[in-house]
């Protein structure tokens, strides 16, 4: 627990702010990251009224919990989720994502029970468990995990299966009835560039 940083940690970090509904007023804001280098790219508001952010980080000092689903930093680029207090801003919990290869996290959603689903790319042989679908050796991952980051309740990887990314994720989506719905471009469309 505890708050994340009020500076700048590094060469690059993310950012959070909640504004009043008129955008006249900051509320709070933090930066999110260590001492290297990050960046968040997806932000969902659960149903306590957390903010959950995700994106990836370069710093092995990323500040995660002690009971996270993954604590080590694995090196390079590594994916992340991040919990914070929507009333404060600080820090309830986090957990690293990824292999020994680079990992990103881009877009997350929630269901109706606060579990958190992630997609992102991986250079690596991303774990797959609990899935029903999954395209082995693949760069693209799906992730669920519970609200407290602290247990993986299912993943799988989708795409070529050439153990790098081939799918560019732009848009993703839980439904009521645990769908899990992902736009993206790529392919193998344009191989050759």
């Amino acid at each position: 627990s505890g708050s994340m940083s009020q500076s700048i940690g590094g060469y690059q970090d993310g950012s959070v702010v909640k504004l009043s509904s008129d955008l006249s007023n900051l509320i709070w804001g933090t930066y999110v990251g260590g001492s290297e280098e990050e960046c968040a790219f997806s932000l969902k508001v659960n149903t306590a009224g957390d903010v959950i952010v995700c994106g990836y980080t370069t710093s092995s000092d990323f500040p995660v919990s002690p009971n996270a689903m993954e604590p080590n930093y694995h090196g390079n680029l590594d994916g992340y989720v991040l919990v914070l207090d929507g009333a404060t801003g600080n820090r309830i919990s986090s957990t690293f994502l990824g292999t020994s290869s680079d990992d990103v996290a881009f877009i997350l959603d929630t269901d109706l029970d606060d579990n958190i689903y992630v997609i992102g790319q991986t250079y690596g042989v991303y774990p797959v468990s609990n899935a029903v679908y999954s395209n082995p050796n693949s760069g693209q991952f799906i992730h669920k995990v519970n609200s407290g980051l602290d247990q993986s309740l299912l993943s799988t990887v989708f795409g070529s299966g050439s153990i790098s990314p081939n799918i560019s994720p732009t848009a993703f989506m839980v439904d009521n009835c645990d769908n899990v719905y992902v736009s993206g471009w790529g392919g193998g469309f344009d191989n050759a560039t």
